[in-house]
Parts: C-alpha cells; structure tokens; sequence
C-alpha cells in the first residue's frame, strides 16, 4: 500500500486547549506595540477593517495573511492540532508582497513559539505559546481584554497596497541617506 499524502484540515479549536495557555501575537509596528490572543479558529490579518486583526502598512494587503487552527494527519493515526498561517486567503488568493517566517518568505507555516512574522518592512508579529501560571495570568487577561484594531483607518490607506520593485526600494534607501546627510 502506498504512504498516505499528509493533509490539513480545518477544525474547530477546543476550548480545554485554552485552559492550558494561551496563543499570542506580539505585534510591533513604527507606532505601536501590542498583544494579542488568538481564541479562534481562523484569524484574518490586514488592513481592512472586517480583519481579526488590523493592522496598517503600505506594504500590508487588504487580506495579508490567515492564521488557522489546523489538524495535521500523516495517517489514521499520527494527527497533530496547532495554528498555521498562510499567505492571503488561501485558495490561491495570496497576499500582494507576501509573508515571511523567520526571515524566510512563506505561503504556508506551522507556527511554533519563538516564530517572527514579517510583513512588509514595517510589521513585525512574534507568535508565542504561554501557558497558564500565577506568574502569566495578568498578562494573558490583559491579551484577551485588548482591543485588536490598530490606530483608526485613513478609508484610502486600506484599500490601496504599494508594490516597490527593487529599484524603488533602492531609490527609497538613497534619498533616505541623502536627507539623513543633509541634517
């Protein structure tokens, strides 16, 4: 018999999971730093403003990126239950500038703590596994009772994504230099 493709299926997430910790995103922006608990099954991540989570760039797509609670199954009885983030909306629908995984551009990742999110050059998301102690019982409320909108949204700013070939990145660097010089 032949080995069995390993599969991805989406499955509701349990809430005893979160009884044991919880699963958070320390997301780092040029204006912000904030926590953030993921408590669903699936995540949405990018400018417009139905996203679980907002967050502003002019590199950041509309729909950047989907964080999902995933079961992995190698065969009947190897199966494995984390998140999982994936570029865009999946379905073929990717982000516009994509995602990268510790340094390394992605289109799919199992999250393991420790994990850096890049998105653009602005958006840096730290994905962390915490689990329940006296010690960490403030800062996991803290994460659930906090809004996920970032600042309020410019109606333009979401709806338009900026595409820098390596030739605009470069002229940005340089009269970047040049105005650092001139001051």
């Amino acid at each position: 018999m032949a080995d069995q493709k390993p599969k991805l299926t989406l499955v509701k997430l349990n809430k005893t999971d979160l009884l044991k910790g919880k699963h958070i995103l320390i997301v780092e922006s040029q204006n912000s730093r904030r926590a953030v608990a993921l408590n669903k099954s699936v995540f949405s991540l990018g400018r417009h403003p139905q996203n679980a989570l907002v967050i502003t760039g002019t590199l950041v797509s509309r729909h950047h990126a989907t964080i999902a609670w995933l079961n992995y199954s190698t065969n009947s009885e190897q199966q494995d239950c984390s998140y999982w983030i994936i570029d865009g909306k999946g379905k073929r629908q990717r982000s516009r500038n994509g995602i990268a995984i510790n340094g390394t551009k992605k289109s799919l990742h199992r999250l393991q703590s420790g994990d850096i999110i890049t998105i653009g050059s602005e958006i840096k998301i730290t994905y962390n596994y915490i689990t329940h102690t006296t010690e960490t019982s403030g800062f996991l409320d803290y994460c659930d009772n906090k809004p996920v909108q970032n600042q309020p949204q410019d109606e333009k700013n979401y709806k338009e994504t900026m595409v820098l070939t390596n030739e605009d990145r470069e002229r940005m660097i340089s009269q970047l230099k040049a105005g650092e010089k001139t001051n």
